[in-house]
């Protein structure tokens, strides 16, 4: 008797399709404490949330194959939409020389913004003025910074709010 109610039992959890990790069973899309994600964490937005507008200042550094202290990064983001200005990049270097990236929103979800960064204009000769793709990820309080540039040695940063 007991064999054939463990059999009616795995069997009905085969056939409703409740086993964890399957659509619709116990566990499916959900993250490692068990709750299910909120739809909208991945989903793409069409406008910067508000806690991502301000100034963020902190030190970067390379992700090259030894990391250098590259200065301290000013990121200043606005609301805007996507393809859309959202804001700028300011890097001092460590000798104290400037460089002025422009960032276009590119995407946004609630996990982290996506921008296209190319140099301003007006910068002087030794900044990188390619076409680049930057993350800013929310981490805590702080914001992390990620560019894909190689000629500027794929720079990450961790900048704390200012304003």
């Amino acid at each position: 008797m007991a064999g054939a109610l463990a059999a009616v039992t795995v069997g009905s959890a085969f056939v409703f399709d409740l086993l964890p990790g399957s659509p619709g069973g116990a566990g499916a899309d959900q993250g490692p404490s068990g709750a299910r994600p909120s739809p909208s964490a991945s989903a793409p937005l069409t406008t910067v949330p508000a806690a991502y507008v301000g100034t963020w200042e902190g030190q970067a550094s390379s992700r090259e194959s030894i990391t250098i202290p590259l200065g301290t990064f000013r990121v200043t983001l606005r609301e805007a939409r996507v393809s859309e200005r959202v804001g700028t990049l300011r890097h001092t270097d460590i000798f104290g020389g400037i460089c002025d990236d422009v960032l276009t929103l590119k995407e946004v979800t609630a996990r982290r913004i996506v921008t296209t960064s190319v140099g301003a204009p007006a910068n002087r000769d030794v900044c990188d003025q390619a076409r680049h793709t930057v993350l800013l990820t929310p981490v805590g309080d702080d914001l992390v910074y990620e560019s894909d540039s190689k000629d500027s040695g794929r720079p990450k940063a961790r900048l704390s709010k200012i304003k």
